[in-house]
């Protein structure tokens, strides 16, 4: 269960950073609008969760 709980998480991660990181570029070129300020800052809390996860299920095995 927890291999493929990890699998997921990493594989969830890995589409997470594919969405952030065209975000964070906007943002560090001030190209980018409030909506996608919100959804980057969201994104970030979601992978934030999900890497602390990830590291609780690899240090519990």
């Amino acid at each position: 269960m927890s291999k493929e709980r990890i699998s997921e998480i990493q594989e969830m991660l890995f589409n997470l950073d594919r969405r952030i990181k065209p975000l964070e570029w906007d943002s560090s070129r001030n190209q980018i609008n409030e909506f996608k300020k919100k959804t980057l800052d969201a994104l970030r809390v979601e992978h934030s969760t999900l890497s602390d996860e990830l590291k609780g299920l690899e240090t519990s095995e």
